[in-house]
């Protein structure tokens, strides 16, 4: 019966898809340094609504054997809606919003399946990006409403990235650029002279990110469910100031705003972050050299929180390096390193034990290369955790096609590698993946 309805759900997707080296920055972080809105949009004439989107269908097969989670383990359609318009000549709008619904869980039986699963992964509807932005002054320019705003260099390690939650109920499966949940802020850009830009930021909405709901897959076994994220409605607040120039950027950051992270420490299970106010200053820095690409990052954080010590507070502090290299034609070669360690305003009156790893590092490695005009992209990333690379992490290796204008395919495998009790606890869950998507 569940392979019927797999062959089913195929054929109707066929059917819906079938019918219808560098001198400067610039060359490659075009996003990274705003333009001014108001001399972008000052001499766009108000246009016509648009709608746009796309749907995407998604299979997983899993090596897991262990019932519900085995064989075909998500069937999943998505849709993902756009609508853009114009104001006027300064001011335009953004809304979309994405909803998904994985019927392998009727398939299979939603009997066999844990509440908080069910609540958290069979389906969805969210509003994502709704923000009017514009140009107040030819240097000041505004954005409110619901938002992603990056901070930092790195690709995939979050250092300073730290104003935007994220979707980490699949480790490994999605980008991190795809995985940064919008939250409702207002954003100020003051531009001075032609290299600098001071960006103060009022954060309106909290939103904390999505872990593995328990009873899932990759939800750490024997452990008990975690606790559900509470309800602020507290302003928060931070602030950058950033500088372009020709072969280097700069970017300093200051924040005070709630820790978004409430999930289980990877490298051990007994403690959970709070969501408490947190201090946070840090900055991030770019420096190209022909075909090499520099970067570091740096976050001191001061209150940090944790369940298992809860009369205590702490401070971390963060630093990444990275380097990506392009000298090679249509492929780039990255890797980042983070290191962090934790430490304690009152060590020598600590009654319980600090409830984390004191130190941990993060390697990174990603290879990107693109073939015929990039209608072939091959794509390999492995994440490890420890200073010898021995705590576990996982490694994905996957292909991007596109079939022609719209559509595009995308097939991959994800093994998940043991070494801590959390990667020990998934090590078996490795995956192979297959994405239609189909743009309008």
């Amino acid at each position: 019966m569940e392979l019927k309805y797999i062959v089913v759900h195929l054929l109707c997707t066929i059917q819906l898809f079938s019918s219808s080296e560098f001198d400067n920055l610039d060359e490659f972080y075009n996003t990274q340094f705003e333009e001014n809105l108001y001399e972008n949009i000052s001499n766009i004439e108000s246009e016509k609504a648009s709608i746009t989107g796309s749907i995407l269908e998604q299979i997983k097969y899993s090596w897991l054997k262990e019932s519900p989670h085995d064989n075909i383990s998500s069937l999943k359609s998505s849709l993902f809606l756009e609508y853009n318009k114009t104001l006027n000549k300064t001011f335009k709008i953004r809304i979309n919003m994405k909803t998904y619904y994985d019927v392998i869980y009727d398939i299979k039986g939603k009997d066999k399946f844990s509440s908080e699963e069910l609540s958290e992964i069979h389906n969805e509807l969210e509003l994502f990006d709704a923000y009017i932005e514009g140009g107040i002054t030819e240097d000041i320019d505004v954005k409110l409403g619901r938002q992603v705003i990056v901070w930092g260099r790195s690709d995939t390690l979050r250092v300073t990235d730290i104003l935007n939650p994220i979707d980490n109920r699949h480790p490994g499966m999605v980008d991190i650029k795809d995985l940064r949940l919008p939250v409702m802020m207002m954003k100020f850009d003051y531009y001075i002279g032609n290299n600098w830009r001071l960006t103060p930021i009022f954060i309106l909405e909290q939103r904390f990110t999505k872990a593995p709901p328990f009873g899932s897959v990759f939800y750490p076994k024997n452990t008990l469910p975690k606790p559900r994220n509470e309800n602020y409605s507290n302003i928060t607040y931070a602030v950058s100031l950033n500088a372009e120039f020709d072969n280097w950027d700069f970017s300093f950051y200051a924040a005070k705003l709630r820790n978004l992270d409430g999930y289980i420490e990877f490298s051990n299970l007994k403690a959970i972050t709070k969501h408490e106010l947190i201090e946070m200053q840090g900055y991030a820095f770019n420096y190209l050299k022909g075909s090499w690409l520099f970067k570091s990052e740096l976050a001191y954080k001061d209150g940090l929180k944790y369940t298992t010590a809860p009369s205590q507070k702490f401070n971390s502090i963060e630093i990444l390096f990275g380097i990506e290299y392009y000298g090679i034609n249509d492929s780039v070669l990255n890797y980042d390193v983070s290191y962090k360690k934790i430490g304690n305003y009152e060590s020598n009156l600590l009654s319980e034990p600090i409830p984390v790893e004191e130190e941990t590092y993060h390697h990174v490695v990603r290879v990107r290369s693109e073939y015929k005009n990039s209608t072939i992209i091959l794509n390999y990333l492995i994440f490890v955790e420890g200073i010898r690379f021995e705590n576990g992490g996982y490694q994905k290796a996957w292909a991007e096609l596109k079939i022609r204008d719209g559509l595009n395919l995308s097939i991959g495998v994800i093994d998940y590698i043991g070494g801590s009790k959390y990667f020990d606890s998934i090590s078996s869950n490795d995956i192979i993946f297959v994405d239609v998507k189909y743009s309008f």
